[in-house]
């Protein structure tokens, strides 16, 4: 059975970061939000490491509503 994703953020002076994390194969997207509104997405491959990463880089957990609601934003 697949596990459900992990969502995390970290808010910066004038920007946020948003991740997903799929730990069943460690991918995942990354989101940008800049000061403009902008969305900026990035797919990623994380390595086994990812959530420890997350936390030392003082990433907090999130909603997967907020994380959908600024993807829905995103241009690809």
């Amino acid at each position: 059975m697949k596990s459900l994703p992990q969502y995390f953020k970290r808010v910066f002076d004038d920007y946020q970061v948003l991740v997903k994390v799929n730990a069943d194969d460690f991918s995942g997207t990354e989101l940008i939000i800049h000061p403009d509104g902008r969305v900026e997405k990035t797919e990623m491959e994380f390595d086994e490491e990812i959530f420890e990463d997350l936390e030392v880089d003082e990433f907090e957990s999130c909603s997967p509503l907020e994380f959908n609601l600024h993807l829905a934003k995103a241009g690809d």
